[in-house]
């Protein structure tokens, strides 16, 4: 009934509409995000037909005998659509695992999409790896706020928001990505010695491919920004990318006015606004100070899970 095959690039359109009809997929998957860092993930994609029609897919690399959905991304999964049946998708993991078995790969690492990215109940993939394999999970905690039900912001944050207020700090959306970036990686390498996921060069690519959905807002004092946020807009989730202030732009709490306008203007069109993980080291270690400045504009715990298992 089914049938396994390898995405090629001559295959593009039919993933990319795939992707675009899901229920659980976003543009993080579409081949014109993912594809700006082919050359550094071996990339080993799966289709899933049935009976000749494009049924599910499976984002996917290689990295030594492991396959990874997909390493590159903040999540991946099996893509489903409304056509999908539990049923189904139990028979879809156990030939998946017998597939990559097949290719000589030893473990899975599976990030399923968390569900508030969903535009349908998607949990059958979990369902199904659970009855098929004999996982391990990695869990990461993330910061989100629903518009059905919104917490009050710690004092802190609204003394701040006001701080900056008066200090004449504006709040607007650009495209100049260069001067947000300068600050983004002063602060990841004094922190941490890391630098940014993505060079400015990168995400200018990405977002001049995807505009509708990469958006950066910046604070200013008078014509320098001092601070900033890359949002990447899905269909059900504004999710705060990168976020980065300037010694000057944390002196005037310039990013507590930032989110202000941020979160409530995602809230009028979205469902949530998710901050991201505040874990490290594989989930085993909560970075306190982060999620306090979460929790303080009312982010509340989303699990992003990871599942691991022997094939």
């Amino acid at each position: 009934m089914f049938e396994i095959r390898r995405y090629s690039p001559e295959l593009v359109d039919e993933w990319n509409d795939f992707v675009a009809s899901s229920k659980n997929g976003t543009f993080l998957f579409d081949r014109r995000y993912m594809d700006y860092h082919a050359d550094r993930f071996r990339d080993h994609s799966l289709m899933i037909y049935r009976r000749g029609r494009l049924y599910a897919l499976l984002p996917g690399n290689v990295d030594g005998d492991i396959f990874y959905s997909h390493q590159g991304l903040t999540y991946g999964g099996l893509l489903m659509n409304e056509r999908n049946t539990a049923t189904d998708v139990v028979e879809i993991i156990r030939m998946i695992n017998a597939n990559l078995r097949a290719e000589g790969l030893k473990e899975v690492v599976y990030k399923p999409v968390p569900w508030i990215y969903h535009q349908q109940p998607s949990e059958e993939d979990l369902y199904a790896i659970n009855e098929v394999c004999d996982v391990r999970i990695t869990r990461g905690l993330s910061s989100t706020i629903t518009r059905e039900y919104q917490n009050e912001w710690y004092r802190i944050r609204k003394n701040g928001a006001e701080k900056a207020r008066k200090a004449g700090v504006r709040i607007e959306q650009t495209e100049d990505y260069r001067q947000f970036w300068m600050i983004l990686s002063n602060n990841l390498r004094e922190r941490y010695s890391l630098n940014p996921v993505h060079t400015v060069e990168e995400i200018e690519l990405l977002h001049n491919r995807l505009p509708e959905h990469i958006l950066l807002f910046v604070a200013k004092e008078e014509h320098q920004t001092i601070g900033g946020c890359v949002l990447y807009v899905t269909k059900r989730v504004v999710h705060s990318q990168y976020i980065a202030a300037s010694p000057r732009g944390r002196e005037l709490h310039a990013l507590d006015l930032l989110f202000e306008k941020v979160i409530a203007q995602s809230l009028k069109s979205h469902a949530y606004f998710d901050f991201g993980i505040s874990t490290e080291k594989q989930g085993t270690y909560l970075n306190q100070q982060l999620i306090y400045q979460k929790e303080g504009f009312g982010g509340r715990g989303i699990c992003y899970d990871w599942y691991k298992w022997v094939l």
